[in-house]
């Protein structure tokens, strides 16, 4: 009965050994998963956090676009205003041919780039317009000018021209009549 309990007594021992082992294999296990959960966790929440910036960029971005986008739509259409209204001036230039005020505006404007030409000119005119002229001293009235009305006068020698048409007058004042136009449809300095 000896090797009998010699045998019980080492397969005891060797299967509470085993059960030591197979127990700290089991926490090592254990510890492991625990820490490749905690890598997981932290892993998912670092992509949560670039998911998070990414889409807040990406937002942020259409934003700013869709900012950019409505400032040149809003450009566009103020544009549009404005030269509609210049280009109704245009017309309204016509009209203001017919009064009164145009045949003083052109007399005196002739008269002035005669008195600063100094000699001798030629004053250029629409046919219709020549007869607002007075007497011009010194000044030949030539009514072959084409366009909406006003005057070029032009010293004897040709060198020297003084541009009063009403499109060079316009085209010079834009700036300033574009401005004011803004003003009256959009308000005081919001161009």
């Amino acid at each position: 009965m000896g090797i009998e309990k010699l045998t019980g007594s080492l397969v005891g021992e060797a299967n509470q050994g085993a059960q030591e082992i197979v127990k700290t294999a089991q926490w090592h296990v254990d510890q492991m998963l625990k820490e490749e959960q905690s890598k997981e966790d932290e892993l998912k929440a670092r992509a949560s956090e670039e998911v998070k910036s990414r889409l807040a960029a990406q937002r942020n971005e259409r934003l700013a676009w869709a900012r950019l986008e409505a400032k040149r739509i809003m450009a566009e259409a103020r544009e549009d205003a404005i030269t509609g209204s210049l280009e109704g001036f245009f017309d309204a230039l016509k009209e203001a041919r017919k009064g009164a005020a145009y045949g003083k505006f052109l007399e005196r404007e002739v008269a002035k780039a005669a008195g600063e030409l100094g000699g001798a000119c030629t004053v250029h005119v629409a046919k219709s317009d020549a007869h607002l002229l007075g007497k011009l001293h010194n000044c030949k009235v030539v009514p072959d000018l084409d366009g909406l009305g006003g005057a070029i006068v032009e010293s004897e020698d040709r060198t020297v021209r003084i541009d009063l048409r009403l499109e060079t007058v316009f085209e010079l004042g834009r700036d300033g009549l574009r401005k004011e136009v803004n003003d009256r449809i959009f308000g005081k300095g919001k161009e």
